[in-house]
């Protein structure tokens, strides 16, 4: 068989890349490492951040040129789009019954849930920042999961999790677990729903 032969162009900074992957990193996500006073100042919106470099490493084949690449990779890095740049979810209806789970931080009450739920099984505080892709900024202290259950027809748009950037510990989170955006006002949302079940989780 031959050898597959690379024929687009190389990342400028591919021999930085390299090295950099090379020296050092911990688990797929990278957010088993904690924040230091090296990655407290990440700049998340540049290829060569160590969120960058993971990005580059799984996903700039996608695109034509390494631009193309680099701009794709920025406009997640500068947005918060819950979605994969490359699927675009419509609305449905969630009917009476339908379970589903959500992370929740300290102090959040079960009674007010946030906008975004699970069908996957949410076992540990590293599930919800690599596969549920919640940077630490918008949920740093995870303490437990509650699972729901819908009681009134519920819209929602549901799809794959998008991946985000964190600075936090300049961490890369690929997302792509299931998940579910209410598209009901957060006031309105428990209106909707019942509490299941609630357990902690570290």
């Amino acid at each position: 068989m031959l050898p597959i032969i690379e024929t687009r162009p190389r990342h400028p900074f591919a021999a930085v890349m390299a090295l950099a992957l090379l020296g050092g990193c911990t688990a797929a996500g990278g957010v088993d490492r904690p924040a230091s006073a090296s990655t407290a100042q990440c700049d998340t919106q540049s290829i060569d951040s160590r969120p960058g470099r993971i990005w580059w490493k799984e996903q700039s084949w996608r695109y034509a040129s390494d631009a193309d690449a680099t701009a794709a990779y920025q406009a997640i890095a500068t947005g918060s789009d819950p979605w994969p740049n490359w699927f675009t979810p419509s609305q449905q209806d969630l009917a009476v019954g339908t379970r589903f789970q959500m992370a929740l931080g300290k102090g959040q009450p079960e009674t007010s849930p946030g906008g975004f739920g699970t069908f996957d099984n949410i076992e540990s505080v590293r599930d919800v920042r690599v596969h549920l892709a919640v940077e630490y900024a918008w949920k740093p202290d995870i303490d437990r999961v509650v699972t729901y259950e819908v009681i009134k027809t519920l819209p929602v748009k549901i799809g794959p999790i998008g991946p985000q950037a964190d600075p936090h510990g300049c961490a890369w989170l690929p997302g792509r677990w299931s998940q579910l955006q209410m598209m009901v006002p957060s006031a309105n949302r428990i209106d909707y729903l019942k509490v299941v079940a609630v357990r902690p989780i570290e």
